[in-house]
């Protein structure tokens, strides 16, 4: 199968990766939505849930929310790890990608308590509260190490949820964190 040259981008951070050509995000382009918006991603790809569901039900304590549709076209994988206090989603462009950056789009992440991510100093370029779905109170961080990630948090209950996207834009980790707080306990 042919493979095209992608090329993600932020101001200081830059990421290449080898993509089956049927990977195109969004609508052409990821979500091009305001911070804040509750709309569900139209367009994207849908979360198989009933499959991850079958992999994480019975095998974690946590209550497990994920997203119905993520803001990305094309065929996605989603390995799970659950453990009796947390549970792991991996989003990646490929089977068998191990989390390894190239392939890796970003992770869902559900734990027992936890903290919100606090300002790193030389790797945060964002750090902020945001208000999400229903109410709830998030935090939107954006940093760079090896390579950008910009993360979302919120709480409920004593637990701590978690979406992380490379090089995401505050607007895109909103949809889906929305997406999943809407589509509620599962």
């Amino acid at each position: 199968m042919k493979k095209k040259l992608l090329l993600l981008a932020t101001s200081a951070c830059v990421l290449t990766a080898l993509v089956p050509p049927s990977v195109v995000f969004g609508s052409s382009q990821l979500s091009q939505r305001q911070p804040g918006t509750t709309q569900i991603a139209q367009g994207g790809t849908a979360v198989p849930v009933n499959q991850i569901l079958q992999k994480l039900k019975g095998k974690t304590q946590v209550p497990i929310f994920i997203p119905s549709r993520i803001p990305l076209s094309g065929k996605m994988y989603y390995p799970t790890t659950a453990q009796a206090n947390s549970y792991s989603i991996s989003i990646e462009f490929k089977p068998d990608c191990g989390g390894t950056t190239v392939c890796s789009f970003g992770s869902i992440l559900g734990q027992k308590g936890g903290e919100f991510t606090t300002k790193l100093e030389g790797v945060t370029k964002t750090l902020k509260n945001v208000k999400l779905a229903g109410g709830v109170k998030g935090v939107f961080h954006n940093g760079c190490g090896a390579y950008c990630t910009a993360t979302l948090q919120w709480k409920t209950q004593g637990f701590m949820y978690t979406v992380a996207i490379k090089n995401g834009r505050e607007s895109d980790l909103i949809l889906i964190g929305n997406s999943a707080i809407q589509a509620g306990k599962r």
